[in-house]
């Protein structure tokens, strides 16, 4: 395969995080490498995907100005360490275009699908440029003859047809098939419904039962009153399952799924406890058990200010997620792991500004994750950055300076004991939040020395109130890393 873009390689400065000497595995990030590396612009907005010959291709738009918006590209062969130079895939001058999305077939192909004159909402449309190993194509008109066209997905099946969606300007969404040279007809699954849109915005690609899944939102109610929902698309017949309600939760529209080993859908989405977003809000995970969906588990209980949540599952059934989250005058990108029922915690990368994650995938016993945020502190521009990350097979990782958090009773209702084990000597915060991420309590905010240590929770507020029957996340952090597990109070 000829690589799509230029012939030669710009080595990159890698921007280096500071990790304490109490990492929380065995493994740490990459650095983080700066791909789209052009000072001075508003870079969003990344797409990522892996061809069969273990390319990484990224695509992302970059702002000239509030009516401009190039669509760039950029791809490495070398798993992330150096990038081409960012090419231009439009020669753009004057249009805004939006949104691009990646995808490839078993050929290597690419396709890149765009929302095409976004300021212009009566003349919107998607429209897909194709690399077919020596050059991209013209763009090609996807949404013709339909108005108001945004927020595009492009997935390839295993008989490398594309699908490409998108929805229509208020609600509906639609999707076209391209099998060989031919397009399909216009197809729109729930037209007869007014209450469900954003199908197409995380879908998650081609299971190994024929099946596309992923999640949306329905909004019955009014913007604020969103819930999350959980399509199947059968790729052989074209027929759709009806949707099923995720959660109850009145959440934000930004949602993510994946898929453990066994093929089961589990979705990470962004809990919201009041309509004007000016409350702490909460991360949960969820996932289908049989014919339905369990109990939301609570994640993160944490105020923010960016949306953006990604979900992936390695190989040992481990489940990740990273989003941003804002505290103390700074935003973190973080990183969340499942291992012994427990959830560790740590941050990946920091920023004064603006920090948001935009594709997370696991390939080959690593995680992959693109993200954008202003690499120049005081300023509104933003890079494009990549990480990675090695997962070891088979082996569950526990905190190097931590034991295992131990919560019991649990279920409980009345004073709770919290037990865990300090290795070295080192500054320990011990809180406890409510199912909203409101806080309730610190137990513990000082330097804490080696050895056992039992903390004793009365199951009050700060305020001496005795706290209601419910779920609690109780969250041990040190240094840059933390450990959480819920409780669970029966009144």
């Amino acid at each position: 395969m000829i690589k799509p873009g230029f012939s030669f390689l710009l080595f990159l400065q890698l921007f280096i995080i500071s990790f304490t000497s109490s990492s929380l595995f065995s493994q740490e990030w990459m650095a983080p490498v700066n791909v789209s590396n052009m000072p001075n612009h508003l870079n969003q907005a990344a797409d990522l995907v892996i061809d069969h010959s273990g390319v990484l291709h990224v695509v992302w738009t970059m702002r000239m100005s509030s009516s401009w918006w190039k669509i760039m590209y950029s791809n490495s062969d070398d798993d992330g360490l150096t990038w081409s130079e960012p090419l231009d895939l439009l020669q753009n001058i004057d249009l805004w275009m939006a949104s691009p999305k990646i995808a490839c077939d078993s050929k290597d192909y690419l396709y890149v699908t765009y929302t095409y004159n976004k300021m212009n909402i009566p003349e919107m449309m998607v429209k897909m440029v194709v690399f077919d190993g020596h050059e991209w194509s013209d763009p090609i008109l996807v949404s013709e003859g339909m108005p108001g066209s945004d927020y595009n997905k492009v997935v390839v099946d295993n008989n490398d047809r594309v699908f490409v969606f998108w929805y229509l300007y208020s609600y509906y969404t639609y999707y076209r098939i391209l099998d060989g040279n031919l397009w399909s007809e216009f197809y729109c699954p729930f037209c007869d419904s007014t209450d469900i849109y954003l199908v197409s915005e995380h879908t998650k690609g081609i299971s190994n039962d024929n099946f596309i899944k992923w999640s949306g939102v329905s909004a019955s109610v009014n913007y604020f009153g969103e819930r999350a929902q959980y399509y199947e698309l059968n790729i052989s017949s074209n027929v759709w399952e009806y949707p099923e309600l995720i959660s109850n939760d009145t959440m934000n529209v930004h949602i993510d799924i994946s898929r453990n080993s066994n093929n089961i859908p589990v979705c990470v989405y962004r809990k919201i406890s009041e309509i004007n977003y000016t409350a702490s809000d909460s991360t949960k995970y969820v996932q289908k058990e049989g014919n339905y969906w369990g109990n939301p588990e609570l994640v993160a209980g944490t105020k923010r200010t960016q949306v953006n949540q990604k979900i992936a599952i390695d190989q040992n059934n481990d489940k990740h997620i990273v989003e941003a989250e804002f505290n103390n005058n700074s935003t973190h990108l973080m990183h969340y792991r499942t291992s012994k029922n427990l959830w560790f915690g740590s941050i990946i990368d920091s920023s004064t500004n603006f920090c948001n994650p935009t594709k997370l995938l696991f390939h080959q016993d690593k995680l992959y994750l693109v993200y954008f945020k202003d690499s120049i502190p005081g300023t509104p521009d933003d890079d494009i950055f990549f990480t990675k990350y090695d997962i070891v097979t088979g082996k569950t990782e526990q905190p190097g300076s931590l034991a295992e958090l131990k919560i019991y009773p649990n279920p409980a209702s009345g004073s709770i004991s919290i037990e865990f084990e300090n290795k070295n000597e080192q500054e320990i915060e011990l809180s406890v939040y409510d199912i909203t991420g409101r806080h309730i309590i610190t137990l513990i905010n000082k330097n804490i020395p080696p050895g056992v240590q039992q903390i004793l929770w009365n199951g009050k507020d700060k305020n001496g109130k005795e706290v209601k029957s419910g779920s609690y996340l109780v969250r041990l952090s040190y240094g840059r890393d933390f450990v959480s597990k819920t409780v669970e109070i029966v009144r």
